[in-house]
């Protein structure tokens, strides 16, 4: 039985991701924990506040109704939770209560602005909660996930807790995955990231990843490189290379690369 914990402003997106896990997860066992937090400073934290208001409870009944009409697998059930506190406290503590797999969320709340791509919620979350953090856009609509990208510069060594998520999803949709090698100019690979090379693609054997490299001294916009990746399904990347994330959602003009966005962003922890 999977653990999902799905935090929720109650937001259209936060909507869209919680049907996008029914639906990926659809033929397997599912506990989805369903987390609403209340970001409030300590001196507020009265014994009144910390209790579910009306509007909140009206919210949640609304959430699991709908999820409830949708669902398709009888082993799928939903537990709520409500939370004051900071948002990062409150996930962290139920992601080691409820021991969760992975954490899927919308890629941003209704509270950040039109043509913001992550927001900033979703991004404190990728980086500072030691959990995978599957983000769906608002835009998304699920489809099987055939074929995952991971760019990767292979400056760090992927240990078997940071790919497990990545190999247990590939193995669940039967997906194939591209590695995309970036480096920085052409002295590399070195030894090192060689090394690294080797010890990822022997965890996927015996299904070995197909290779594309790119060089960001010759080609200073990843537009082109997004370009032939157009039938990808999924972006992954590792927390520690999330930095890489900014050459693949935005172009050398500032502009948001097409289709990119509407795709759903793995990041792995380990």
């Amino acid at each position: 039985m999977m653990n999902i914990l799905l935090p929720t402003d109650f937001s259209e997106n936060s909507r869209n991701a919680a049907a996008y896990a029914l639906q990926f997860f659809k033929d397997t066992p599912c506990n989805f924990h369903l987390l609403h937090v209340l970001p409030t400073p300590a001196d507020k934290m009265t014994s009144g506040y910390l209790a579910m208001s009306p509007a909140v409870k009206d919210n949640f009944d609304k959430l699991l109704s709908w999820l409830h009409s949708i669902r398709t697998n009888p082993e799928h059930n939903f537990k709520i939770c409500f939370k004051v506190d900071y948002l990062i406290n409150a996930v962290r503590e139920k992601v080691r209560e409820k021991q969760i797999d992975l954490i899927l969320m919308g890629t941003k709340g209704k509270t950040n602005k039109e043509g913001v791509v992550i927001g900033n919620n979703t991004s404190d979350v990728m980086m500072k909660v030691k959990c995978p953090v599957l983000a769906i856009s608002e835009h998304a609509s699920f489809r099987e996930h055939k074929k995952i990208l991971f760019p990767t510069d292979y400056k760090i060594h992927y240990g078997s807790n940071v790919l497990r998520t990545l190999l247990n999803l590939a193995s669940l949709s039967k997906a194939n995955v591209k590695i995309l090698e970036i480096f920085g100019n052409e002295h590399e690979p070195s030894l090192e990231q060689i090394e690294n090379r080797e010890f990822l693609q022997d965890a996927f054997s015996p299904r070995i990843p197909v290779l594309q490299t790119y060089y960001t001294s010759k080609e200073k916009n990843p537009k082109k490189v997004m370009v032939t990746n157009r039938d990808i399904d999924m972006i992954v990347l590792a927390a520690k290379n999330l930095n890489l994330c900014q050459k693949f959602l935005k172009n050398e003009e500032d502009e948001n690369i097409p289709f990119i966005n509407q795709l759903p962003l793995l990041v792995l922890h380990g």
